[in-house]
């Protein structure tokens, strides 16, 4: 089957052998790679079932991810949506990630379909690393890794591109950590005081407005800060017969922190897991029934009926 995963991850590697075949600053370079990376991206999905690559509005593409030969040749999704469900089914694929995919992508498609020359002057510098750093959560979730897709000289360049891309971010987000924690240091007592004072209600209005964000000890002044992520995953609904709600447990990869006291901000998965703060957490989400299964009252009830039957009276006894 052309969608099964090894096919697919079989053509990304032959892509990257390609790439690799042409100069690292060459326009053929990244175009190559950029192919790759989307074919790694539907392997990654196939992986899970080839039916999450089939255009659904197709009934044969879907056939077609069982099995079954359809009488026209089958249709997959477009790239925006391969990336979009890699968030939810490649763990550690976050939303940077698919930005940056989807991004590749326009540029190869303007680089085919336009008279624009979408690769050249293409400083790998600014789009590698990301790529790489893709690759990796994506070779994770297809049980390989760079040795296998890049072959071992290859392998050692883009782990140590990675591994200066983080040292990078860790000192990046060090300094800031440590220039918010002296600007709050320098603040009167008084200011301290007054910017707990303002930002006590507002930090549990935040809360409350968003069922993914969470309260946290800022890394640089130690005040309440708010943490905020992409969601993973839901794990299985049940019903709190206590207030007739529906529950489950929302897992969040956390991407944002933000402290209004010391002014911190950190944004990003890898950022945040430069603080320490990049482990998956979880919050509860509530739901109302009539919302979660769609239904509407006046289907099963008869308004008229029961303002006669049960509201009627109680005005008749005024």
């Amino acid at each position: 089957m052309e969608w099964a995963a090894e096919t697919l991850y079989a053509k990304a590697r032959l892509y990257m052998e390609r790439a690799h075949e042409e100069p690292l600053e060459s326009p053929l370079f990244a175009f190559w790679v950029s192919l790759a990376l989307e074919l790694l991206c539907r392997a990654a999905l196939a992986k899970v079932h080839p039916v999450l690559l089939a255009d659904p509005r197709e009934d044969g593409s879907i056939l077609y991810a069982f099995g079954v030969q359809p009488s026209k040749r089958p249709k997959s999704i477009v790239t925006k949506a391969i990336v979009i469900r890699c968030t939810l089914l490649v763990d550690g694929f976050t939303e940077e990630m698919a930005s940056h995919c989807a991004l590749m992508a326009d540029r190869r498609n303007a680089e085919l379909h336009s008279g624009a020359a979408a690769f050249d002057s293409f400083d790998n510098a600014a789009w590698l690393p990301a790529t790489f750093e893709a690759v990796e959560v994506l070779l994770r979730h297809l049980g390989t890794d760079f040795n296998d897709f890049l072959g071992v000289d290859h392998a050692g360049t883009a782990l140590r591109m990675l591994r200066d891309r983080r040292e990078s971010i860790k000192k990046e987000v060090q300094d800031r950590i440590a220039g918010a924690r002296t600007a709050y240091a320098q603040l009167s007592a008084e200011e301290r005081s007054a910017r707990e004072q303002r930002w006590g209600s507002q930090i549990a209005e935040l809360l409350a407005a968003n069922p993914v964000r969470r309260k946290v000890g800022c890394p640089a002044c130690g005040q309440p800060a708010v943490v905020t992520g992409d969601t993973v995953s839901r794990g299985p609904v049940h019903i709190d017969e206590s207030n007739a709600s529906i529950e489950r447990e929302v897992r969040v990869l956390p991407t944002q922190l933000t402290c209004p006291h010391c002014g911190l901000k950190l944004d990003g998965f890898q950022e945040m897991r430069q603080a320490s703060f990049g482990a998956i957490y979880t919050v509860s989400e509530s739901e109302d029934p009539v919302e979660f299964f769609g239904n509407d009252p006046s289907d099963y009830i008869d308004a008229d009926k029961f303002v006669r039957e049960y509201l009627a009276p109680e005005y008749d006894n005024e």
